[in-house]
């Protein structure tokens, strides 16, 4: 974002001296050196940190003459005392300049254009850049919770923080998935989002998930945020698939493999299903680290829920059955059917 006025931009894009309009073969000789290295680098600076720049320059003239200010860029305000006295020859002096970084925001590159009353000097351009921070910011857009024991009810923060300005003030927009405790800290400057995972709200056979959720504030340059939470719950048994779906009225049959994750042998104590229109063909077998169970569709029910207790779990595995019937699906003309249900609002599922 450069914010000198565009006739600078005409000038030269190389720092110190600018010829004056002249005769083509007529250029003036620079009467001034640059002694301080271009660009002055003012690093990151806050939104309301004024910051002060100091160019060094060095008369190489046979006698005296005085500035004038050309143009400066937005927020630049010259130091008048070091422009006020004739620059005398040979004499070396620090120019400075304050600059206030207010409105700005991200990478800026600024500088001030400076003229003499010597009417064959060219002119000087005396530049800086600097990375102004934003108002509000957050310590990052996306937190993962990893992997996560179903007993487990692992706690995430986002850290908010407010340069400058009235105190910090958050929001949260819109609902919060059920199955996750948001909670949100002020301290003056700085606030927190609190989010914990509860994993027995969870809709059975969820084993992943990625939520997203929109957090606003009071900073007029930084109104709304989109953070992102990731995590994925374990167990010692894991079902493939997580959930069992019959599509059509043909298929009648599906298999469940049940793998234990640390690859050792496990004992199946008890399978049951809860709910009408499915059968378990297989009843819990000798003890070992891959088991198959066989389930079959028997009537038209949508909904069942195979429980599982198996000797390497605290509790039940859960694992969803669903019959989607294809005659119960509406017509292209009507409206489209929903999706499987899923869990709270704002916030997406990976199965």
């Amino acid at each position: 974002m450069l914010l000198i006025p565009a006739i600078l931009l005409l000038q030269t894009s190389v720092p110190g001296p600018v010829p004056q309009v002249g005769t083509p073969d007529s250029v003036p000789p620079a009467r001034i050196e640059i002694t301080t290295p271009f660009p002055v680098h003012l690093g990151s600076v806050g939104p309301r940190e004024i910051r002060e720049a100091r160019f060094g320059v060095r008369s190489t003239h046979d006698r005296p003459f005085s500035f004038r200010i050309l143009d400066v860029s937005l927020g630049v305000s010259p130091d008048p005392a070091s422009l006020a006295e004739p620059l005398k020859p040979g004499e070396t002096r620090m120019i400075l300049i304050k600059v206030d970084p207010s409105g700005l925001e991200g990478y800026i590159k600024g500088a001030m254009r400076l003229g003499t009353d010597d009417p064959g000097q060219p002119n000087y351009i005396l530049r800086f850049d600097m990375l102004v921070r934003p108002e509000v910011s957050v310590d990052s857009g996306r937190k993962s919770l990893g992997e996560v024991a179903p007993h487990e009810s692992p706690e995430s923060r986002f850290r908010f923080t407010r340069e400058g300005g009235e105190p910090l003030k958050l929001a949260l927009a819109g609902a919060v998935p059920p199955y996750l405790d948001a909670e949100l800290i002020h301290e003056g400057a700085t606030a927190d989002l609190r989010l914990t995972l509860r994993p027995e709200r969870l809709v059975p056979g969820t084993t992943a998930g990625l939520d997203v959720l929109k957090v606003t504030t009071n900073g007029p340059r930084q109104p709304e945020f989109t953070l992102y939470l990731d995590w994925r719950i374990t167990t010692p048994v894991v079902a493939t698939p997580s959930r069992l779906v019959f599509t059509d009225l043909k298929t009648t049959l599906q298999g469940l493999e049940l793998t234990a994750r640390d690859g050792k042998p496990f004992r199946i104590l008890k399978a049951e299903i809860q709910g009408k229109g499915f059968e378990l063909l297989d009843g819990p077998g000798p003890e070992a680290a891959r088991h198959l169970l066989r389930i079959r569709r028997t009537g038209r029910s949508r909904e069942g829920l195979l429980l599982l207790e198996c000797s390497n779990l605290d509790g039940p595995l859960k694992v969803p059955l669903r019959f989607l019937d294809p005659k119960a699906r509406p017509s292209k003309a009507s409206a489209p059917p929903a999706p499987l249900p899923e869990q709270g609002h704002g916030h997406e599922h990976r199965h």
